[in-house]
């Protein structure tokens, strides 16, 4: 069992690792700070706040049940360090990708947005990809790379848009399209 703590700690760490590295004026995690709960613990609370973690995260249900099985400070501890992690609001990105369907300059700056978006489509949760399908944004991703195939100079931005898509289909959480 401890293989497996050590196993979600490592895959959480990776969620919110060298994030906001480029910006100074944001607060950084460190690993080394403890979050101890103003209030003592509700265990009734804590299990419902754990259950629709579970179910962001997407997992099969032996994995689930594996979760459940965890001491009540284990599942804090995931329950903190999931709420330490920003999650990124996908209208950013569907708005950048309507600027870049009608304007459809590629600079460095595109290609790092570009990146930022296919790393968010790979780690952030299941009603951020929601919200990213819900707002158009596989039809988005389409018609640029539509764009893309127009334009045969472009492959590294077209790279890009197939990244995102790969990452979308490889969601185990994404419905079949």
């Amino acid at each position: 069992m401890d293989y497996i703590e050590d196993w979600v700690d490592r895959a959480m760490s990776c969620f919110y690792r060298d994030r906001d590295k480029d910006d100074p004026g944001k607060a950084h995690v460190h690993d080394d700070v403890i979050f101890a709960p103003p209030a003592p613990l509700d265990p009734a609370k804590v299990d419902k706040d754990f259950e629709c973690l579970v179910k962001e995260l997407g997992l099969s249900e032996e994995k689930q049940q594996e979760m459940h099985d965890y001491s009540m400070e284990k599942k804090m501890s995931l329950l903190v360090s999931q709420h330490c992690l920003q999650t990124e609001d996908a209208s950013h990105f569907i708005g950048f990708l309507k600027n870049l369907q009608q304007s459809f300059v590629i600079d460095s700056n595109t290609i790092r947005q570009l990146q930022d978006l296919v790393i968010s489509l790979r780690t952030q949760n299941f009603s951020y990809l929601e919200s990213f399908l819900s707002a158009s944004g596989l039809k988005l991703l389409t018609e640029l790379l539509n764009q893309c195939h127009q334009q045969y100079t472009l492959e590294q931005p077209a790279l890009f848009f197939l990244y995102a898509l790969r990452a979308l289909l490889n969601s185990p959480t994404t419905k079949p399209l």
